[in-house]
């Protein structure tokens, strides 16, 4: 199955953290996702890292983010829900480091009606 997914991660000022996941995610095996980056309020250091990815070519990103207002993950995960333009939705944290088949298993075991 080859299909496109939207993989969503959830971030708050940890952009040393963010900057590994996203090299991880640009070594996948499938690579025919787009990459929602679920802000929940950090600062510009980690705008600045989203811009250098995004320089770079490698993922499609979409940068969703709000004002910092205490802890709000939940509120943020759904405006990046609302973001994405795929039907399947993988969602990890901004400091899991995907091993290079991650979105490749996800995609080869995703069913209808069914959550891996």
């Amino acid at each position: 199955m080859f299909m496109k997914i939207s993989v969503i991660i959830s971030t708050y000022n940890n952009p040393a953290w963010l900057e590994k996941v996203m090299w991880g995610y640009e070594c996948q095996t499938h690579n025919n996702f787009e990459f929602i980056i679920a802000d929940d309020g950090s600062g510009q250091p980690t705008r600045d890292l989203i811009e250098q990815f995004r320089q770079r070519g490698i993922l499609e990103i979409k940068h969703v983010w709000h004002p910092d207002n205490g802890f709000q993950k939940s509120a943020i995960l759904n405006k990046a829900v609302a973001a994405a333009t795929t039907e399947y939705l993988l969602f990890s944290d901004g400091d899991c480091i995907p091993r290079k088949d991650f979105v490749e298993t996800h995609v080869r075991n995703a069913r209808p009606g069914h959550f891996l």
